[in-house]
């Protein structure tokens, strides 16, 4: 493999796996700490957290996608599958970043267990989608 294409594969993996790690601390042990330390008022530091969280998922995204879709546009690698799961996260959280935490704050306490919900599975599913991206990247040198 090339210079590049083995730079592409880096940067795209570091991304990936980067944006793993990331949603792992934040719903493992970042969310669950802040409650258990702040109770009532933990409310309002995830919700200043939520925007940054989902920010930062976009812009790991947009980087593993862009490297992925070089690496395989340069035949490189095959980043065809990586590339998807990678825009497969970036919507989710582009939804939840632009869509669900307006809806959560306009609604107030009323609707939070609703829209938490949603909240969860979205996170799942982009966690399950970050981490098939990994999965691609490691099936692609192989």
């Amino acid at each position: 493999m090339s210079l590049l294409g083995t730079g592409l594969l880096v940067v795209a993996d570091a991304a990936l796996g980067i944006w793993l790690g990331s949603i792992v601390f934040f719903s493992f042990i970042g969310a669950p700490t802040t409650f258990d330390v702040l109770d009532d008022d933990a409310g309002q530091v995830v919700n200043a957290i939520f925007p940054k969280y989902y920010a930062f998922g976009l812009g790991l995204g947009f980087v593993a996608f862009g490297a992925a879709v070089i690496g395989n546009a340069t035949g490189a690698f095959d980043g065809l599958v990586a590339a998807a799961l990678a825009i497969v996260g970036v919507v989710l959280n582009g939804y939840a970043r632009w869509v669900l935490i307006p809806k959560m704050e306009a609604a107030g306490d009323d609707a939070f267990a609703q829209y938490h919900k949603q909240s969860i599975v979205l996170n799942g599913v982009t966690m399950l989608a970050v981490a098939g991206g990994i999965v691609a990247i490691v099936a692609a040198t192989v």
